[in-house]
């Protein structure tokens, strides 16, 4: 966990001020659930690829 998004509502501005996309689909849901093996990427910051616990706990 990075901490770089720390509340609700900063995820609601930068959504609307940044295009993130979510396995290859833009995606603006605040509070998309995210599971191991998606990637998510935001043009200018970096692409990720998440890594936890396989089923989803």
């Amino acid at each position: 966990m990075t901490d770089t998004i720390s509340s609700g509502g900063m995820a609601k501005w930068f959504l609307s001020e940044h295009e993130v996309y979510v396995n290859g689909e833009v995606d603006q849901r605040r509070g998309r659930k995210l599971r191991h093996g998606d990637i998510v990427n935001i043009p200018g910051v970096g692409r990720f690829q998440l890594v936890g616990p396989k089923n989803g706990d």
